[in-house]
């Protein structure tokens, strides 16, 4: 008897299922998310309790992920690197 988890190929298709579901959902909220902010103001968010610098850590962030999911949908590219979580590691915490 086996502990911890298996390592069969079922699992290693649900596994792999898993996460690119995962990440095209999270890409796909992400766009959303910033759907919603860009209908509102600085002042819409500040009177909601952030600071001018907070919204705009808000905002770059996930304007740099939903250009990530527009690339990594095939509706944009890039010629230069770009790290798309800059913005997005503020917003985290410890981690």
């Amino acid at each position: 008897m086996a502990i911890g988890f298996s390592r069969t190929k079922q699992d290693f298709d649900q596994r792999a299922g898993s996460i690119a579901l995962q990440l095209r959902d999270t890409l796909a909220h992400a766009t959303r998310f910033r759907a919603l902010l860009d209908t509102m103001t600085e002042q819409d968010l500040i009177n909601l309790g952030y600071d001018a610098s907070e919204v705009a850590i808000l905002k770059s962030a996930f304007t740099d992920l939903d250009n990530l999911g527009k690339i990594a949908n095939g509706q944009s590219t890039q010629a230069q690197a770009n790290d798309f979580f800059f913005w997005a590691k503020q917003l985290v915490g410890v981690n």
